[in-house]
């Protein structure tokens, strides 16, 4: 027997497996001695390995959009975009699970849009109503009703005005074509010296259109107009009283400032006339007696009359 150390190292690197108790069972020796179920071993880790690999790119897949749609969802929050953001959060979701906090987030915007469709519902609501206030200031007017058209015009409240004109192209051209014969109107009555209607019709205009230069200069001269018409009355007040000095003063303050307006020209004439100095009556002299003698006429041989001798002229 040889016991070389060569042996010993030969016996000790010896592939065969090592020794094992009674009943015992190595699994290393089963592979080691079938390569086919080593074989099947690897390749179902392999397939564990890229199954486990897929589920996570699966589930980050679902994590990268869930988040970008939570991402979409806030930035559409931060402007008010309530139905997008609505959108965005209902599918931020992870394997059904809401991603981060986009359910509360979700609840927040639908909240937020269900209060917009309230006011816009009331805003149309304003809407409809001023578009109906001017269409029956237009009836008022038609009728001629100065005082309805400014009291119609004066409800309508001055914000909600200038908020339906600016986004409502129907009261924009009902608001234009009411201007246009509001302003008509304004100046019909000026012509007739009906300067409180003027006046009414200018101030209607007005609350259209708050700096309009045209409305602004009707509703001056519906003004002028007014106080020299009580000033013309002041006058003829005087003239029936006899005071046709003060009437004429007032007149001829009428026409300093406006030349042609209606009854002050004829007053001024009717106080100048009543002014004029008039004529003295000439003096009246007795009419001269006639005395006469009586003297014979030659055919009857009567007395003859002669004339009186008359006084010398003054």
């Amino acid at each position: 027997m040889d016991d070389s150390p060569h042996t010993t190292a030969a016996h000790s690197a010896s592939p065969g497996p090592p020794d094992l108790p009674d009943g015992w069972r190595s699994a290393e020796l089963a592979d080691w001695k079938d390569p086919h179920l080593a074989a099947s071993k690897r390749a179902r880790a392999v397939r564990v390995s890229l199954v486990v690999l897929f589920v996570a790119l699966v589930i980050g897949g679902f994590v990268w959009i869930a988040a970008t749609h939570y991402a979409r969802g806030v930035e559409a929050l931060k402007i008010h975009s309530y139905s997008t953001a609505v959108s965005e959060f209902s599918v931020a979701r992870v394997l059904v699970f809401p991603y981060r906090d986009a359910r509360s987030l979700e609840e927040q915007a639908r909240r937020a849009l269900a209060a917009e469709d309230a006011l816009r519902e009331n805003t149309d609501t304003g809407r409809a109503a001023v578009v109906a206030q001017l269409k029956h200031a237009g009836t008022r007017l038609e009728a001629g009703d100065a005082d309805g058209v400014l009291a119609t015009l004066q409800a309508i409240g001055a914000g909600d005005l200038r908020a339906t004109l600016k986004t409502s192209a129907t009261a924009r051209e009902s608001a234009a074509a009411l201007a246009d014969d509001l302003a008509a109107a304004s100046r019909r009555a000026l012509r007739h010296a009906a300067w409180s209607r003027a006046g009414r019709f200018a101030a209607a205009l007005l609350v259209l259109e708050p700096s309009d230069e045209q409305a602004l200069a009707l509703g001056a001269r519906a003004r002028t107009g007014e106080d020299l018409s009580a000033k013309l009355g002041k006058a003829k007040n005087a003239a029936r009283r006899g005071e046709w000095r003060a009437a004429l003063r007032l007149a001829l303050a009428v026409i300093a400032i406006r030349k042609h307006f209606p009854g002050a020209a004829a007053l001024v004439a009717d106080a100048r006339v009543a002014l004029a100095p008039k004529p003295k009556p000439a003096a009246t002299q007795p009419a001269p007696a006639a005395t006469t003698a009586a003297a014979p006429t030659p055919s009857t041989g009567g007395p003859t009359i002669k004339p009186a001798p008359q006084p010398p002229p003054p």
